[in-house]
């Protein structure tokens, strides 16, 4: 699990290794806080999967970095 701050947006990024073929799958959280009320939004439901965590890990924060830059 990674979490990172990235323009003012609290991103948890998380894997997890699929037993049965070995590979690894993605997700985030992503928090901010707007006119003094916490916002989140979850990226989930991929269907990428990653030979290695870090692989995973570093598709899903650029995925998240994307959204935020797309959601300012």
């Amino acid at each position: 699990m990674a979490n990172l701050y990235y323009n003012d947006r609290l991103i948890i990024a998380f894997t997890s290794l699929n037993q049965s073929d070995k590979q690894w799958t993605v997700g985030a959280e992503i928090t901010w806080r707007r006119d003094g009320v916490r916002r989140s939004h979850t990226i989930g439901g991929l269907t990428e999967r990653f030979k290695s965590n870090e692989d995973a890990e570093r598709f899903i924060i650029n995925l998240a970095k994307s959204w935020i830059d797309a959601n300012p």
